[in-house]
C-alpha cells in the first residue's frame, strides 16, 4: 500500500507509513501541549474537522492517538491498510462507526475494546461540536498470536475466530482506573529517544495484560459491579499510588479497609484485572523510572523512595523496562 499524502483529508489512517511528518509551526497552539516527543505527527484541518495524529512504533505494539474536534456534522473515514489488531481506547465522547461489510458499532465513553481489522475503509460520523480522543494499540496477527500465548482463554478465542472484521470481547470494557493511570502516563511521556521507547513500551505491554486479564475475568463471570465494592478497591489504589515510598504488607491492606486477605486479593484482580502484588511493583516501577531519568537524586535516595535496596531497585527496573541503568545515566 503507497503512503498516503496530506491531501487525503477525509482519510483516518490507524496504520501505514505517512510521506512526512506536519512541522510544529503548521499545528495550532492550543494542540502543542500535546504532542509527544518521540513521535510522528500529523496534523490537519478540512472545513469542518480538526485532527491531531501521533504515532509510535513499540516493539511489537503500533502506538496511534488521535485527537478529533468536528466544528460541524462531518464524515471521516478511518482507513486500514493490512489486517490487524487494535485495542482501541476512546475518551471525551461516544461515537457509532460502521466498519466494512458490518453492522454500525457503538463505541461508547471511557471503554475499551480489541477489535480484528481488514484492510478497508469504515464511516465515521461526527456532530457538530464533537470532541474525542482515540487511542490505539496495534498489533500484527502474527504478533498477536505470541502475545497472547500467556492468556489461554484470549489466545483459543483468537484460535476459533473467523476472518473478517470484528469485536473480540463480548462487551466494551470501562477503562479502569489503573489502565488509566498508564494512558495518562504515555499521553503526559516527555522523555526522548530511548527512554521513551522502554517506559512507553513497558506502559504498552501493561495495558495489553490488563485487557487479557479482563477477558479472563470476564469468561469466569468474576467482574465487580457492585459500586460500594469497586469504590473500596478504588481507596485502596489510590493509598497505593500514594504510598510508592513505603513496604506494602496485604495483611495491613486488609486491616485497614476491614477486608479478608483472600477477599482484597480475589476482588482488587477482578475489579482491575491485575494483582493487587503486581500493582504495587508497576506504582514503584513507574516512580523508580522517573526519578532515574531525573538524574537529580543517587541510588540509595530512589532506592528509598520505592521501599527497596539500592541492588533491588536496579536490577528490579532493568528487568521492568529491558534497558541498563548504567547507559541512560551516562
Amino acid at each position: 500500500m503507497s503512503p498516503l499524502s496530506q491531501g487525503d483529508a477525509k482519510l483516518l489512517p490507524l496504520e501505514g507509513k505517512r510521506t512526512s511528518d506536519t512541522n510544529a509551526a503548521r499545528i495550532p497552539e492550543e494542540y502543542l501541549q500535546l504532542i509527544l516527543p518521540f513521535a510522528g505527527i500529523h496534523s490537519w484541518q478540512q472545513a469542518n474537522v480538526h485532527i491531531l495524529s501521533q504515532h509510535l512504533q513499540l516493539g511489537k505494539f503500533s502506538l496511534w492517538v488521535h485527537d478529533i474536534m468536528s466544528y460541524q456534522d462531518q464524515v471521516i473515514c478511518p482507513f486500514v491498510p493490512f489486517p490487524l489488531y487494535t485495542l482501541h481506547y476512546l475518551f471525551e465522547s461516544s461515537l457509532s462507526i460502521r466498519m466494512p461489510h458490518s453492522i454500525p458499532f457503538q463505541l461508547e465513553e471511557d471503554t475499551c475494546n480489541l477489535f480484528h481489522l481488514r484492510p478497508g475503509v469504515s464511516y465515521l460520523p461526527l456532530e457538530a461540536g464533537t470532541k474525542a480522543v482515540s487511542f490505539h494499540l496495534n498489533i500484527l496477527p502474527e504478533h498477536m498470536h505470541q502475545l497472547a500465548k500467556s492468556y489461554p482463554v484470549m489466545h483459543q478465542r483468537l484460535l476459533e475466530m473467523a476472518s473478517g472484521n470484528r469485536v473480540i470481547n463480548k462487551h466494551p470494557y470501562v477503562i479502569n482506573a489503573v489502565s488509566h493511570l498508564l494512558i495518562t502516563k504515555i499521553l503526559t511521556c516527555r522523555y526522548l529517544r530511548q527512554e521513551a521507547a522502554v517506559y512507553l513500551e513497558r506502559c504498552c505491554t501493561d495495558l495489553f495484560n490488563i485487557f487479557c486479564r479482563q477477558y479472563t475475568i470476564e469468561d469466569k463471570s468474576l467482574f465487580v459491579d457492585d459500586v460500594d465494592t469497586y469504590d473500596v478497591y478504588h481507596k485502596i489504589f489510590e493509598y497505593l499510588k500514594a504510598n510508592k515510598n513505603i513496604y506494602h504488607d496485604i495483611r495491613k491492606i486488609s486491616w485497614m479497609y476491614e477486608i479478608s486477605e483472600r477477599e482484597l486479593t480475589t476482588g482488587f484482580l477482578n475489579t482491575f484485572a491485575i494483582t493487587i502484588e503486581d500493582c504495587v511493583h508497576m506504582l514503584k516501577m513507574m516512580h523508580a523510572f522517573d526519578l532515574l531519568m531525573q538524574q537529580d537524586q543517587d541510588f540509595s535516595e530512589i532506592a528509598t523512595a520505592v521501599a527497596l535496596d539500592t541492588e533491588t531497585m536496579i536490577s528490579s527496573v532493568e528487568k521492568y523496562y529491558n534497558f541498563k541503568i548504567s547507559v541512560q545515566r551516562n
